[in-house]
């Protein structure tokens, strides 16, 4: 009699606790009966709830994963700077050392926001510092002066994210599906004791090959992404345009006409940004937020407290800081002895440092079935990036005194409207399919190729 009054227990159980822990009735904030709230973590530029990257509690929980494994790049980067091993060594130490200091930084944050206790400070958090590191990186290679750099590692941000991490998505997502293995309930062992089920964020996922399959996703989230992204490719290509047509040779048009149109163009763009963050925390938070089932009633406690959180994000901050200068400063030597373009180093290369943990986590989601995640994460970084991170580019430079401008070059303009309309094209029906990923793939393979053969002499009239 005991052991049977212990299985209905155990079966009553998940329904008491799922029964304190709901979903109040703005989609994204976690309500309990008792009036409180708990801290949500959100996707990079977006409302959508996201689950937490790491398993455990502590500072631990946060370094034990294998990609810190990396970090024996940092001290090995700094050594081989003052060592003088070369450029080639500082470089690809210090790269490879940025990738697991990004997910720290990005993790922290995170954390920071989930430890809040209310999301609206969360979805600024994060609409501020989701891309910390390319903010970083930038303010470091527009005080060493390399402003093509600078426009060319943002833009390879947004094409990373844009075609290739939301293209591997749909393609992993629409040829592989997973599911977790079927809950038995709670049995009993061969001594008589009672074994728990697990819970459903430590079920076993089983992955498979799946035929005719397509995600849908909510359109209204992708379209308001896509449009501000139209937003960002219009005052690029007005600007650039509008060089093309003042320019007159030997007059000097950058810092009589070109600057003060980039400088003002960039603080409508931010304005254009506040608005879009309005929209979505405050006006239409619940059209915007994407709910994913099953994982709303599990409790979601921050690793970090809020003293940890912040003092994590501040050392991680300042090693970003000194790895990127290192990096930044070895550019012109692995130019000249890796035979890589700046093109290729910036659009291709540097993009990986802050964005490899999200293409995993992008990928994971869609193989999961929640192509709305992997499309909050690939086209709202893209949205933070060109609205938020490339006028914060063109300000920082205004206030140092350099002059970054909105000038990106008619080839990179063209470039980047195209993958816009071509995503839009993808995103507008509400389903995925693993063809359209394919091709996204594609479309930033030949871009690949594009930049790995453009010569370093051209410039702004590109």
């Amino acid at each position: 009699s005991c052991l049977v009054a212990q299985i209905i227990g155990a079966k009553m159980q998940p329904t008491i606790t799922n029964r304190r822990s709901r979903r109040g009735s703005s989609i994204g904030s976690l309500v309990d009966l008792d009036g409180s709230t708990r801290g949500t973590r959100f996707i990079v530029g977006t409302t959508v709830p996201k689950p937490p990257n790491t398993d455990g509690q502590g500072l631990s929980a946060l370094l034990k994963h294998p990609l810190n494994l990396l970090l024996v790049g940092l001290p090995l980067g700094i050594w081989a700077y003052y060592a003088r091993w070369g450029d080639l060594w500082v470089f690809f130490l210090n790269f490879f050392a940025l990738i697991p200091l990004a997910k720290l930084l990005g993790d922290a944050t995170e954390e920071l926001a989930a430890g809040l206790k209310n999301d609206m400070l969360a979805g600024l958090l994060n609409a501020t510092f989701g891309n910390a590191v390319e903010m970083v990186i930038t303010v470091q290679t527009l005080r060493a002066g390399l402003m093509d750099v600078v426009k060319a590692t943002l833009l390879g941000s947004v094409l990373s994210n844009l075609l290739l991490v939301l293209g591997m998505s749909f393609f992993c997502g629409g040829l592989i599906g997973a599911r977790p293995q079927e809950a038995t309930g709670p049995t009993v062992s061969s001594t008589g004791s009672l074994k728990e089920a697990l819970p459903p964020s430590q079920e076993t996922q089983i992955t498979s090959f799946v035929s005719e399959k397509v995600q849908k996703f909510s359109v209204m989230s992708a379209l308001v992404n896509t449009s501000m992204l139209l937003l960002s490719c219009l005052s690029l290509s007005l600007v650039t345009v509008f060089h093309s047509e003042t320019f007159v040779e030997g007059e000097p048009t950058m810092e009589s006409v070109l600057l003060p149109v980039s400088r003002t163009c960039s603080i409508i763009i931010i304005a254009a940004y506040c608005a879009y963050i309005f929209f979505q925390l405050v006006t239409h938070r619940e059209a915007m937020a994407e709910e994913e089932g099953g994982d709303g009633d599990e409790e979601e406690e921050p690793v970090l407290s809020i003293k940890t959180a912040i003092g994590v994000m501040l050392v991680v901050t300042m090693l970003v800081a000194y790895s990127s200068e290192l990096l930044v400063d070895a550019l012109d030597g692995v130019v000249e002895q890796g035979h890589m373009s700046e093109h290729f180093i910036g659009i291709i290369l540097l993009p990986i440092v802050g964005n490899a943990c999200e293409h995993a986590s992008a990928v994971r989601f869609a193989i999961m079935d929640k192509p709305g995640l992997s499309i909050g994460i690939a086209v709202g970084s893209c949205t933070q990036i060109s609205l938020f991170v490339v006028p914060f580019a063109v300000l920082v430079g205004w206030m140092i005194d350099q002059p970054m401008d909105l000038n990106f070059g008619s080839l990179n303009t063209t470039v980047m409207s195209i993958s816009v309309i071509v995503v839009l094209s993808v995103v507008v029906d509400g389903c995925a399919n693993w063809l359209q990923g394919y091709l996204l793939v594609s479309g930033y393979l030949i871009i690949a190729v594009l930049y790995w053969y453009l010569p370093n002499k051209m410039e702004t009239e590109l």
